[in-house]
């Protein structure tokens, strides 16, 4: 019996071997396990008639309650949990609207109330820089002067984008740390929001970096001041 098994498993290695070199590359051949193969998950929040849930809302995934972070969101820091200019940065979107209607308004109370919490230091502009690299030059190009490929072609023509953004070294002295942090997070005109693409450190990061860009140091304490009123009489 062991020797017709041995004289067998040539020949099956070879048949193998031809069905394996003779098959389309672009079919699949025998599925061992198909559950796993497609698979029969369902997408976040997504809504079907299969899953019941207690809300009768039928998704996939329960949203988070309204007005919360996730647990250690907020740095153990307490010269941030006790500063509420700091603390801003990390509650943004439970104090502050996305309503494209309320933009000015919501622009100009974070120029006040929002400080930067992330301390100066090589590693923060180093990673500022990074990122930057990578979400910000296709539009306000590699020394922030609003030339990116998205508005201007390399031979120097117009990219797709007719609106061009001012040139870091223009606006930003004009602006406060926090009025950046929320153009950052929610954007402005064609530019859209990061805040669901960078963390708050990581926005902070790329507001060191596009300072350092425009040439300014520490804070952007908003150089330009409102005209006095005139008196009457």
């Amino acid at each position: 019996m062991k020797k017709h098994i041995i004289k067998l498993v040539p020949v099956a290695a070879a048949v193998l071997l031809l069905t394996a070199c003779g098959r389309k590359p672009d079919e699949p051949g025998r599925i061992y396990m198909p559950d796993m193969t497609y698979s029969n998950a369902y997408e976040t929040y997504s809504v079907s008639e299969d899953i019941k849930t207690p809300e009768g809302n039928n998704m996939s995934a329960r949203k988070p309650a309204p007005n919360t972070i996730p647990y250690g969101y907020i740095p153990n820091d307490s010269n941030v949990r006790r500063n509420p200019a700091y603390l801003m940065s990390y509650m943004i979107k439970n104090h502050y609207t996305h309503d494209a209607a309320k933009w000015q308004e919501e622009f100009d109370r974070a120029g006040k109330e929002i400080k930067d919490p992330l301390a100066y230091s090589e590693e923060n502009l180093a990673e500022g820089k990074r990122l930057y690299n990578i979400q910000c030059t296709p539009c306000h190009g590699e020394k922030g002067e609003g030339n990116g490929q998205l508005v201007e072609l390399p031979g120097g023509g117009d990219g797709p984008f007719t609106s061009r953004p001012p040139a870091y070294k223009t606006r930003l002295p004009q602006v406060t740390d926090g009025n950046i942090f929320y153009v950052v997070s929610y954007g402005k005109n064609m530019m859209g929001g990061y805040g669901f693409q960078l963390s708050v450190k990581e926005r902070w990061e790329v507001i060191h970096y596009i300072k350092s860009l425009a040439g300014i140091t520490g804070d952007a304490t908003g150089a330009k001041e409102e005209a006095p009123a005139k008196k009457k009489g």
